[in-house]
């Protein structure tokens, strides 16, 4: 029963379905990632004795940049999920909507990132190589798994609109 199930709801979905739900599974495993180390980081905050009777407090001053945008790309591509398991002209256009969220949190974060590391590098200060700063692509607190999910939301895009124009000239 559970097989047959699975069986139409992929034969409705289409590979475009398929691909986004596979990107909003990787979306997901990224943000999952930055909640452990925010979760992590807040758990150690507070006032600490060492072993030698200092105390030293630990303070946390909120989530790393990269938390907001990725939780942005993950709620966009929940939203274009819903809209691939439904029917009809109105999902279609709801899960390229959420696609195109997506993307543009990806655009705002890049935009961001790129004003930031303009702004102090006219400062006199080597901000891209320095050790602490974390950046991928100038993606700032960025990771790989970032810039190719970036990367596949255009493609995302594609075949939802294709597959939208396919459905709309069925029905003429």
């Amino acid at each position: 029963m559970s097989r047959r199930i699975l069986l139409s709801i992929s034969k409705r979905i289409g590979g475009a379905g398929g691909f986004l739900l596979a990107l909003c599974l990787t979306a997901g495993y990224n943000f999952s990632l930055i909640l452990h180390e925010t979760i992590k980081a807040a758990g150690a905050s507070g006032t600490h004795i060492t072993p030698d009777g200092f105390t030293v407090t630990v303070c946390y001053f909120g989530p790393p940049i990269g938390f907001y945008p990725r939780f942005f790309v993950l709620l966009a591509l929940l939203v274009a999920c819903a809209g691939v398991l439904g029917r009809g002209v109105g999902r279609k256009i709801v899960s390229s909507l959420g696609v195109a969220g997506a993307f543009s949190a990806y655009v705002y974060w890049w935009v961001a990132s790129y004003q930031a590391f303009r702004a102090y590098s006219g400062m006199g200060f080597d901000f891209m190589n320095h050790p602490e700063i974390s950046q991928v692509a100038y993606l700032y607190e960025g990771s790989w798994l970032d810039v190719c999910l970036a990367g596949s939301l255009p493609v995302a895009f594609t075949l939802l609109a294709e597959r939208a124009l396919r459905h709309r000239a069925s029905l003429a």
